[in-house]
């Protein structure tokens, strides 16, 4: 990926420019000694992508010297109208729609007759998380992490969603920015609850009001390598493999994916320390599967990169508190080529009606705004996340959670 090699560059060349070198002990020694960055679970409320054991990418530079235990609670208001799609199977109508853009096609087919595979997809609601984390440390350079990860659907009424609830981001859209009503949440009626997707082999997901899922675990095993431009550039190196076990009925297969991340740190003042790093990660999907699922993806392979500044001030008491700007990106959920040859047909209502399906052949990234403040063993972290690309899957995303670290 070039850009994960520019910014491996632009850290080579920020760490030429951090500091003299007699304060290279002291500024060394002050990194080591202080406490890890924390990143929360900022994986998207995705109505399908909460059924695969996506990779959470991991910005530490050295394995915990303490177990410890995070849970996190996250809410994603999702607003996907009803749309169905024709796969068209015969190759000289598969040429033919080709030369078509994907909004003139409907009216260019018989959709009675033509020889194709349908899919339908429908999400409305907030989609809440729920993750369980604990890390074990094996030794000064290798830890392990289990985690658990639920869900629930609901209509989002207050005072439980107070920023992702339907009123909230549509008075926003009204009074601020978006204009009125742009994703038809006042059409089709405020706080309903409910997904509903039909595969190309007639097989459904379906999620209503108040349900609650389990869809999967994760084992997550990290390498922390100690190399000489840990101490002489002050940039650190990670690998993970990750290996996800889904549990539900709807996605009963094992996922294994690796990644890999390369973090700088530098002093800026008064020992207050400025991460900046990037992260890359390939997920292999339903390496193994254990019975019947819904085809929520027809790639082998989802592909994810993170990028993080993070900037951690140093309290009285030795309290930190720390702002990050993170960006998120993955490969999308089908194959790109296949949206050449698909029909979508809806309700025309607003100009984002086909986003519900087209979506899953879009690459999909998001920005994340996240405050960490920690305090002796415990640390508390809030984040917001804004899908810029407008797929609305989630719309707007926030998430709190809390860490607590215990003594070996």
């Amino acid at each position: 990926m070039k850009c994960y090699s520019y910014i491996l560059i632009l850290l080579g060349f920020i760490s030429g420019a951090s500091g003299q070198t007699s304060e290279q002990d002291l500024i060394r020694t002050e990194i080591e000694n202080s406490t890890d960055l924390i990143k929360p679970n900022i994986l998207s409320n995705h109505p399908l992508g909460m059924y695969i054991s996506r990779i959470n990418h991991n910005f530490k530079v050295r394995s915990p010297e303490k177990y410890s235990f995070s849970f996190e609670v996250s809410s994603g208001n999702v607003m996907l109208p009803y749309v169905k799609s024709y796969t068209l199977t015969n190759p000289v109508d598969r040429a033919n729609a080709a030369q078509f853009p994907w909004h003139y096609r409907e009216y260019k087919f018989d959709l009675n007759t033509v020889p194709a595979q349908t899919n339908s997809f429908t999400a409305d609601g907030v989609i809440r998380s729920y993750k369980f984390t604990f890390s074990l440390p094996l030794s000064v350079n290798h830890e392990l992490t289990f985690g658990i990860r639920s869900y629930s659907l609901d209509g989002g009424k207050y005072p439980f969603s107070v920023f992702t609830s339907d009123e909230s981001i549509e008075w926003f859209h009204s009074t601020i920015a978006g204009g009125e009503d742009p994703f038809s949440r006042r059409y089709y009626g405020l706080n309903k609850a409910k997904i509903s997707y039909q595969d190309e082999n007639n097989t459904f997901l379906t999620m209503n009001n108040g349900n609650f899922r389990i869809p999967g675990m994760e084992i997550n095993y990290f390498y922390y390598p100690k190399l000489e431009m840990n101490k002489k550039h002050r940039i650190y190196m990670n690998f993970g493999a990750h290996f996800g076990i889904n549990m539900s009925r709807y996605n009963p297969v094992m996922d294994i994916g690796i990644s890999s991340s390369a973090i700088k740190k530098m002093i800026v003042k008064d020992k207050n320390i400025l991460t900046v790093g990037i992260s890359a990660g390939a997920l292999r999907q339903r390496l193994f599967q254990f019975g019947d699922r819904v085809n929520f993806s027809d790639r082998s392979f989802l592909y994810s990169f993170e990028g993080l500044i993070d900037y951690k001030r140093k309290l009285q008491n030795n309290n930190t508190i720390s702002f990050g700007i993170n960006y998120t990106f993955q490969t999308p959920y089908n194959n790109k080529n296949d949206f050449n040859h698909i029909i979508l047909t809806g309700e025309r209502v607003k100009s984002h009606w086909q986003e519900t399906l087209s979506h899953l052949y879009e690459n999909l990234d998001a920005w994340n705004f996240i405050c960490t403040y920690s305090v002796k063993q415990f640390s508390y972290f809030i984040y917001i996340r804004e899908d810029l690309t407008l797929d609305n899957a989630p719309d707007l995303q926030t998430g709190f959670g809390v860490k607590m670290s215990f003594k070996n």
